[in-house]
């Protein structure tokens, strides 16, 4: 069986998600399943640039198609009983608004959707998405989540609860990161944030006087080690199409304070986090002093986080992307 997985230029200290994941996902694959990888010329970015993308894709198929995600309007011009287009989350729409969103929903959702034999997603949440925006058949959409990196580990560590260290993952609208920090005043706590610098953050950080420290650009094993000086994951996202850092935490062993709404309660599992309204300042707090001072609830927490992370193997999700080739 032949596979050609079709996945972007990615922009240097910016994407890493897609590639991670696929990467993992084909260290699994069988013997049977012969792959290429073809990476677009171009950075998704201009009309141009995507409508070479596309038609360099066009000469390029072969066997079945897997289009990984953010370029998905190349498969308008694949084969489409032979094409998988995979898309992990819809949060474009909820950035976008007027003529950028319609386009958006047009050429990344609704026509790619309609172009292809199945679409895959990371979770129930974004299927529905995906079904209320392209109004194609929900059997079309088949939910295969993330695999957890091999490189995540328990860890042996040493907590701290008399000032715990906080790890806040993210820094676009969606993290919620304003919220977080005003939910961290008066806690005496140590806050580590990975993401994009944006002045909006730090200058609050520095008006509520809090100890903390920003950073960006990590490779997989800095995240790790990040993971293994951390014993609370704040992360009460406003919406999340998956949130790979929730199996993350629990696989290291870290605390995770995450959202009530969206994709995280199905992710972090019934037990497996301290669950949040992420809107409201008091309540991500209250989660916070809970995950702190209630050592049944973390042990609780923790039983439940690695239970929850087998779902997640890498090896499981391979086979699940196998029996879909099959298929076509």
């Amino acid at each position: 069986m032949k596979v050609t997985y079709f996945q972007r230029k990615a922009i240097p200290n910016f994407h890493f998600s897609v590639e991670i994941i696929f990467s993992d996902v084909r260290k699994y694959l069988p013997d049977s399943v012969r792959y290429t990888i073809e990476t677009s010329k171009y950075y998704s970015q201009g009309i141009f640039p995507r409508i070479y993308n596309a038609l360099e894709a066009f000469f390029r198929q072969e066997g079945v198609n897997h289009v990984t995600g953010d370029i998905n309007y190349i498969g308008l011009l694949l084969s489409k009983k032979r094409t998988i287009q995979t898309i992990l989350d819809c949060v474009y729409m909820q950035r976008n608004s007027g003529l950028k969103m319609w386009v958006y929903k047009i050429f990344w959702v609704t026509l790619p959707v309609n172009r292809c034999k199945f679409v895959t997603t990371i979770s129930e949440a974004s299927k529905a998405e995906i079904v209320m925006f392209s109004r194609c058949d929900p059997d079309k959409v088949k939910v295969i989540p993330i695999a957890l990196s091999p490189v995540f580990l328990p860890v042996e560590r040493s907590y701290q609860w008399s000032k715990p260290r906080m790890l806040m993952i993210g820094s676009a609208h969606n993290k919620n990161q304003v919220r977080m920090i005003r939910a961290l005043e008066g806690i005496d706590c140590r806050i580590q944030i990975v993401g994009q610098f944006e002045q909006e953050i730090k200058d609050l950080l520095d008006a509520l006087k809090m100890d903390y420290v920003y950073q960006s650009g990590f490779s997989i094993d800095q995240m790790y080690k990040a993971y293994q000086e951390t014993d609370i994951l704040m992360f009460a996202s406003t919406y999340e199409g998956f949130g790979m850092p929730l199996i993350e935490a629990q696989a290291t062993g870290v605390i995770p304070v995450t959202s009530n709404i969206s994709s995280m309660p199905e992710v972090a599992g019934e037990g497996g986090a301290v669950f949040v309204d992420p809107y409201d300042v008091q309540s991500i707090r209250q989660g916070v002093l809970n995950a702190i001072h209630d050592q049944q609830l973390r042990a609780s927490i923790h039983k439940k986080g690695f239970e929850n992370v087998k779902r997640f193997e890498p090896r499981r999700i391979s086979e699940m992307y196998v029996e879909l080739y099959k298929q076509i």
